[in-house]
């Protein structure tokens, strides 16, 4: 949805949430959710339905850069969950099915009220299908490897590393807040005016100050406070250094290029693998290994941000 090069509509974007949503669940039916009732499964389906249309509408905002209604439905949540919580304190499976409730229905209301009809030539549902299929694993040679690991952490280190592993992946997260929120605010801009150089460069140095900072900021606390503190900055820096590519991807999904981000995404992949490999064939289960692991990681984020940057680079142009 934030390629100009896309015309999605409405129909075709529910056909693929659905799809994709029935998939995701037969597969966590069949590692977990099997220990579960069905109507607290069909729960569970209804609200990752909702979630997903959320984030749809969302970005319908985000693109015509209309922050103002993503802030007043924001608070619409908020008040509307607080509300439906106590009707439902009772129940569990009631409030995770109105905490997403809650999320949808303001946002969709705002949107129903500003929606403009346009008349768009929208792509075919086969062309939009390649598409969203090749970001699909796209994603999962990128952003999956992040999340996978504090599994990876913890299998080197051991599970009495959980509980502080979790603040410290809660805590580079949380840091995301701002680099996405540039990201969500650059995106309209080379929407409505064209990928201009100097303003990706510009876009670019804001996050990498902000990286910066905010490693020098958690160096001397995680030193402080925890006693694998080496570990703990080595996966901060490791998730901060993600945010740098930003810029360049965005470029590159808003030129609707799918084919050049996988390329890019499955490359790292590629590269990374190999040098883990190598580093659990020299070294022993433990700390040592798990740091070689984040550092190896850190390069990964490195040479990930400068395929993205030369291949985005021939979409940039000059204004006088």
């Amino acid at each position: 949805m934030v390629s100009t090069e896309y015309n999605i509509s409405s129909k075709d974007k529910g056909t693929l949430v659905l799809i994709s949503t029935m998939i995701s669940l037969f597969i966590a039916y069949f590692i977990e959710l099997n220990k579960y009732t069905l109507d607290e499964n069909i729960f569970i389906f209804i609200s990752v339905l909702f979630l997903s249309f959320y984030e749809i509408v969302k970005r319908y905002f985000l693109n015509m850069a209309d922050f103002v209604s993503i802030f007043i439905a924001s608070n619409l949540t908020l008040i509307l969950f607080v509300i439906l919580f106590f009707i439902s304190s009772d129940s569990a499976v009631l409030i995770l099915f109105f905490c997403f409730i809650s999320l949808l229905m303001p946002i969709l209301f705002l949107y129903l009220l500003k929606k403009q009809k346009n008349v768009l030539n929208y792509s075919s549902l086969t062309s939009v299908f390649k598409g969203f299929i090749k970001y699909l694993v796209s994603n999962a040679a990128s952003t999956s490897l992040m999340f996978a690991l504090p599994i990876v952490i913890i299998a080197e280190l051991g599970d009495v590393v959980a509980a502080d592993l979790a603040q410290i992946f809660y805590f580079s997260t949380l840091s995301y807040l701002i680099p996405r929120a540039l990201s969500a605010k650059h995106i309209p801009n080379m929407r409505n005016k064209g990928i201009i150089n100097h303003e990706v460069k510009s876009f670019f140095m804001t996050i990498f100050i902000f990286v910066v900072v905010a490693i020098g900021f958690a160096l001397p606390l995680f030193y402080y406070f925890y006693d694998q503190w080496l570990v703990y900055i080595l996966l901060f820096t490791a998730m901060q250094l993600s945010q740098l590519s930003l810029p360049f991807s965005n470029v590159l999904m808003v030129k609707g290029n799918v084919d050049t981000v996988l390329k890019i995404n499955l490359s790292s992949m590629l590269v990374f693998l190999i040098a883990s490999l190598l580093i659990y064939s020299l070294f022993d289960k433990g700390v040592e290994r798990g740091e070689w692991l984040l550092v190896t990681f850190c390069y990964y984020q490195l040479f990930k941000l400068y395929l993205g940057f030369i291949k985005s680079k021939v979409y940039f142009h000059h204004v006088k």
